[in-house]
């Protein structure tokens, strides 16, 4: 018997890319799948888009829900699902026609619980052909662990999951996290896998086009969002025995990035904000217990960041601040020549 795939795309506010989405879905090489639309209280005209390809392709399940978040979509499209098997794409990308046939010829050949594939990231820099997954053969759950930490291999995009394995053991994404949630439900996945397996085909197409950025003014939801990721990373190592140093490496690192991050987005908008509330905001944020508990641990090899990371462990918040927005003025600008050097050419 044929295995069913059942495909689950969640939707808001998508209405200039779901047609190119959907399009690429339907023209797969593998054809016994049902594709699953959670509209999540879209309020252009996804919906119309949608209902338009359902009338033409039966495949399609449109299923509709308040404004809940990715979460709560992704979670009603699992509930909803019927395939052996499930793949996740997201409503702004596109998949090559034989994303669903490579993958899964891959899974049956190796009975294996999770095979992920690279994919083509499509930015204002161009195409480029990446993987998170340096692997062919089966690797070790703690050595793929490592790598679902890095880049974008805890995405749930490029990789074909059981269905049984996240029935069996009830996995869902936690709706109350709005960021990375997908990279916890991964990890709670693979820990409980037997046999993993990438291939290199670059079979998914990423569209950072469509990404928005981080606002300029510190958001305490967004830095709670990240403390209650680590925390939940750091009780799936501990329950899948991942070296402690390991672990704490890993948990540092996301601290470190997404100190960084913030810290960099409120100096660039310094004039905006202002002197003194962006001085507050760091303050704030580096007065967290939790944060505060791993800062002496953080490093770095750059000689751009070691200055940053000195100021941020002696509490000199105003000159991070200053040298922060000082290289980043240098940064735009050795950007611009390159630039001006490459047209040249």
């Amino acid at each position: 018997m044929v295995p069913k795939v059942s495909v689950i795309v969640p939707v808001y506010n998508c209405e200039n890319y779901i047609s190119t989405c959907i399009e690429s879905i339907l023209n797969q090489t593998y054809l016994e799948i049902e594709i699953i639309i959670v509209n999540d209280g879209s309020i252009d005209k996804s919906e119309q888009i949608i209902m338009e390809y359902k009338e033409r392709d039966n495949r399609i399940i449109y299923l509709y829900q308040e404004n809940n978040g990715p979460s709560v979509a992704r979670n009603k499209g699992i509930s909803s699902s019927t395939g052996e098997y499930l793949v996740f794409i997201d409503s702004d990308d596109t998949v090559d026609k034989q994303y669903i046939e490579l993958l899964l010829k891959e899974t049956i050949r190796l009975d294996a619980d999770l095979v992920c594939c690279g994919y083509k990231d499509y930015s204002k820099y161009g195409i480029k052909n990446h993987t998170d997954f340096n692997i062919n053969e089966n690797v070790s759950l703690h050595t793929f662990m490592e790598m679902v930490c890095k880049g974008t291999g805890g995405v749930l995009w490029g990789k074909i999951f059981k269905r049984e394995v996240i029935l069996k053991n009830n996995l869902k994404m936690d709706k109350n996290i709005f960021m990375s949630e997908d990279l916890v439900f991964v990890l709670q996945y693979v820990s409980r896998c037997k046999v993993i397996v990438a291939i290199q085909e670059y079979l998914y197409n990423y569209n950072r086009l469509n990404q928005g950025s981080i606002s300029s003014n510190i958001s305490i939801n967004y830095i709670h969002n990240n403390i209650m990721v680590c925390e939940y990373l750091e009780e799936i190592f501990h329950l899948a025995k991942l070296d402690e140093k390991i672990s704490k490496k890993i948990i540092v690192k996301r601290i470190q990035d997404f100190v960084l991050s913030i810290v960099e987005y409120q100096s660039k908008n310094v004039k905006k904000i202002g002197n003194k509330k962006v001085d507050q905001n760091v303050k704030e944020m580096l007065s967290i217990p939790y944060i505060m508990k791993y800062k002496s641990e953080f490093r770095s090899t750059s000689i751009y960041y070691k200055p940053f990371l000195f100021f941020i462990k002696n509490k000199f918040y105003k000159t991070c601040i200053i040298y922060i927005y000082y290289l980043n003025l240098l940064k735009t600008l050795k950007r611009k020549l390159t630039l001006r050097k490459q047209v040249s050419l």
